[in-house]
């Protein structure tokens, strides 16, 4: 089962990611901030990363680089609701493999994690 972590501040929209997840039949957990995605993924080594980029304290670039120094390799795909095209393209630039916009199109995130997942085998 492909292991996802779901890395968002804010609770609602963490636990629904995980819950819908889950149902798509990922094993799905969540973070509620940098620090605890960076613990996370050290111990568990997810196979996706789901990150959001404005988090209090650590934000989501700052949390990606932290994750690239860590030597993840998950594929990382981060998350905003803020159309921000700068910050997206630095974090591509960073090693994300995609980004999406925030509220979120199921099927296509579904789509989104298809793809990725079947191409980084």
């Amino acid at each position: 089962m492909v292991k996802v972590l779901v890395v968002d501040d804010e609770a609602p929209i963490r636990d629904m990611l995980v819950s819908i997840l889950q149902e798509w039949g990922y094993n799905a957990t969540g973070a509620k901030d940098g620090a605890t995605a960076l613990a996370i993924a050290a111990k568990e080594n997810p196979r996706v990363i789901l990150l959001d980029i404005a988090m209090v304290g650590m934000s989501g670039i700052e949390t990606l680089e932290k994750l690239r120094e860590q030597k993840q390799q998950a594929t990382i795909i981060m998350m905003s609701g803020v159309a921000d095209q700068d910050t997206a393209t630095k974090a591509l630039e960073m090693g994300a493999h995609d980004f999406i916009q925030k509220p979120f199109d199921l099927d296509y995130l579904r789509h989104v994690l298809t793809v990725k997942l079947s191409l980084s085998v």
